[in-house]
């Protein structure tokens, strides 16, 4: 009987010669191996983000300046300072509605066009890298191009475009009822690309039996998108939402780039505003941490949030795969039969969502 327990003799043979196993060499090497491999990581990320937060943090109870040594230390003045700045609640609202014009179209319109990219056929590769290329773009170098674009002479390509309908030229960047719009236009045109390439892969990862089972039950079209595909998608849906806001309230290029916070700060978001506060003007680096830091609890929450409800959707599939494994309907993907091969059909779509 061989035994490979660690400091057990090993007898390979019949006969008092044995081999013993060292107890813990391969555990051990193992783990210092991992350890070796995780250590440039880790400490990437102690210099280059937990250091710099940990700075930030103390930073934030001072009144320090960028351009001065000397600071003192304030404690919560500029936490008080901050809940009563109507600059900063400016820079909010803007953020919010950059949110909201920009969040939503994105992932619908990133879904549809990975719904209609799915179903090419021909040059399926050309036409996902060409989706694809907005999210691989410097924006910096596209907000320049945009900016071109949406430029208020009536040479711009943005007024012509209009000029043909018989609108007169607009001052797309300059107005404070289009600025706003236009930048989340810009930011929008990004982040469907990143949302296209994602819900991609979410349709990629539904097993082809549930789709098979779907076509034996005669659920076609919108039915099938409606009771098959975004619920299996639930999840995928939840992660972009919290995944496209917090890159959305981490903007400032395009507002840098296109309107500078303007017109009368009609497009200043947060992210903008601690720019503004802390490396223009005044050079409050203290207060402009303390937003910061403001902005990264609110970051965090987000997050939890996400990640709470995703974990919630998939304990509730998974309960509904194992309520289907013991005989009770699934509440989670709801297949209606519609023709004498439902029951089949709705046993198949069952075992593709466990497999």
């Amino acid at each position: 009987m061989i035994s490979t327990h660690p400091g057990a003799c090993v007898s390979l043979r019949p006969g008092p010669r044995c081999i013993t196993v060292a107890e813990g060499t391969g555990a051990g090497r193992d783990g210092w191996r991992a350890a070796a491999l995780v250590a440039p990581a880790f400490v990437g990320l102690c210099v280059f983000v937990i250091g710099p937060a940990l700075v930030s943090a103390f930073v934030a109870g001072t009144d320090k300046k960028l351009t001065g040594l000397d600071f003192h230390w304030v404690g919560t003045a500029n936490l008080r300072e901050a809940l009563a700045d109507p600059d900063l609640g400016r820079a909010v609202r803007n953020t919010l509605v950059y949110c909201l014009l920009t969040v939503i179209p994105s992932v619908l319109l990133g879904l549809l066009l990975a719904l209609a990219a799915e179903r090419v056929t021909r040059g399926r590769p050309l036409v996902r890298f060409a989706l694809f290329l907005p999210a691989s773009a410097n924006m910096v170098a596209m907000a320049v191009v945009f900016k071109y674009i949406f430029d208020s002479n009536p040479d711009g390509l943005a007024n012509t475009l209009v000029g043909v309908v018989g609108i007169d030229p607009v001052d797309w960047l300059g107005d404070k009822a289009t600025a706003l719009p236009v930048v989340a236009l810009v930011g929008g045109w990004r982040l469907t690309s990143l949302v296209f390439v994602v819900y991609l892969a979410g349709l990629t990862a539904i097993p082809r039996s549930v789709h098979e089972a779907a076509d034996v039950d005669g659920i076609r079209g919108l039915a099938r998108l409606r009771h098959i595909t975004l619920p299996l998608l639930a999840p995928t849906t939840v992660f972009l939402a919290v995944f496209v806001t917090v890159l959305t309230l981490q903007t400032f290029e395009t507002v840098a780039v296109l309107t500078e916070g303007g017109p009368l700060d009609s497009s200043t978001t947060i992210i903008y505003y601690i720019y503004e506060v802390g490396f223009k003007g005044s050079y409050r680096i203290g207060y402009a941490s303390m937003i910061a830091l403001l902005l990264l609890v609110a970051v965090v929450l987000l997050g939890a949030a996400g990640a709470l409800l995703g974990r919630r959707l998939r304990t509730a599939r998974e309960d509904a795969a194992a309520g289907t494994d013991a005989g009770a309907p699934a509440p989670a993907v709801t297949v209606p039969a519609t023709s004498g091969a439902g029951s089949s059909g709705a046993a198949s779509a069952a075992e593709g969502r466990r497999s």
